[in-house]
């Protein structure tokens, strides 16, 4: 082997092993753990804005999730990202959160998805993981019924009619019950 492209392989090597240490993925890992992200997905006009209320009024309630919104290409990957312990919170049109908990439709390769409804806004459900530690379901709620965020402030019920069950957590808030803390 000639030193030129011994040195070319030594120089490839030393940069496959500094290259993982700047990914991206590092990156959104750490802004993930510091953020609760509320996603959709962008292809529905006026979606996008609902989950900047609602990471607003998140936000204003409860500052150290420093809750953000985020938009994802479809309900299909907002379910993904859910599902897969990327992104916590999720809103969805309701007939899709249906179809993703009973795994039929659209989300039928993927099986069924444990979701869970935190609040009714319009025709969309604010969804986690049945898996969702209560408290921080209870919190969610919390600061969603008490927002003075619009589109928020101007609905009579955010436990309006749900097809999906109801996370215990966002139960005990609407039924008046306190959290023991936040998780």
């Amino acid at each position: 082997m000639s030193s030129r492209r011994l040195l070319a392989l030594a120089l490839l090597g030393a940069a496959a092993a500094l290259l993982p240490a700047h990914s991206p993925y590092r990156q959104w890992y750490a802004y993930r753990a510091k953020h609760l992200v509320v996603v959709t997905d962008e292809g529905r006009p006026g979606a996008f804005a609902v989950a900047t209320a609602i990471a607003s009024a998140i936000a204003a309630r409860w500052p150290e999730t420093k809750a953000v919104p985020s938009a994802a290409r479809t309900p299909v990957e907002v379910v993904r990202l859910l599902s897969t312990g990327q992104l916590q919170v999720g809103l969805l049109p309701a007939a899709e959160a249906l179809e993703a908990l009973e795994g039929r439709g659209r989300f039928a390769d993927d099986g069924k998805v444990p979701l869970r409804a935190l609040a009714v806004v319009g025709g969309d459900l604010l969804v986690v993981l049945e898996s969702c530690a209560r408290q921080r379901a209870h919190a969610i709620a919390q600061a969603l019924v008490e927002s003075r965020e619009k589109p928020l402030a101007e609905k009579r019920s955010l436990r309006g009619p749900s097809p999906i069950p109801f996370h215990p957590g966002a139960v005990d808030y609407y039924e008046g019950r306190t959290a023991l803390g936040r998780g």
